[in-house]
């Protein structure tokens, strides 16, 4: 019975299921930030990893965001519907999977300089908190934002990685008009790089906000 096991495990050995790479998240970047052209490139090749890779977190969620932004540059209003709701459920798939995804933070894959499970609950974040307010989804983003900024061990990322999440998350805030936490993530960036660019448009941000109140 040894000897079976033992081939069985030779034959069928444990395989890690990979994330997107580098080049399909700068895709889907360039998408997200208005080249729709790419939006359908983004989509086939998080499709392809999911087929070859199999499912994992990072991959449903960037696919699940891809699919709210085929929402966005549809046409049709029951496109658009259709679309993000599609999104939205893969997104669900994503989160239900990170949370039985037990690896600690410092064994993960680090992607965009993240441990991959920070950037799975940053994305669902920013998907959910962009959405119009039609689609019911932004106080769970919101309330993704709060818990994420929280952890100790979000806070001791590198902020050169983290910077923008910080920056979206002041956006959700904002439009909640909660201005005193905007206000406390921002002082927290100008604490760690008042010179980066994310912490000077959040500035930029709070201010207009603040002007306009």
């Amino acid at each position: 019975m040894l000897g079976l096991a033992a081939s069985l495990l030779f034959v069928a050995p444990f395989t890690v299921n990979a994330n997107p790479n580098n080049e399909t998240l700068s895709i889907y970047n360039q998408a997200a930030q208005g080249d729709e052209d790419l939006v359908d490139v983004a989509y086939e090749q998080l499709n392809a990893t999911l087929e070859k890779e199999g499912a994992t977190p990072l991959t449903l969620v960037y696919l699940g965001s891809t699919e709210t932004l085929m929402g966005r540059d549809a046409f049709l209003p029951w496109n658009k519907m259709k679309f993000v709701e599609k999104g939205l459920a893969t997104i669900d798939k994503s989160l239900h999977l990170l949370s039985d995804f037990e690896t600690p933070i410092h064994e993960q894959e680090r992607i965009q300089g993240l441990p991959e499970s920070y950037l799975t609950r940053a994305m669902a974040a920013v998907t959910y908190s962009s959405l119009p307010d039609m689609f019911n989804h932004f106080e769970r983003g919101y309330d993704l934002f709060i818990a994420l900024l929280a952890e100790d061990n979000f806070r001791q990322q590198h902020f050169a990685a983290t910077s923008w999440v910080y920056r979206y998350a002041i956006e959700a805030a904002i439009r909640a008009e909660d201005m005193k936490q905007a206000k406390e993530w921002l002082a927290e960036m100008e604490t760690q790089d008042d010179s980066n660019i994310e912490t000077m448009t959040a500035k930029a941000l709070v201010e207009k906000a603040v002007s306009q109140s």
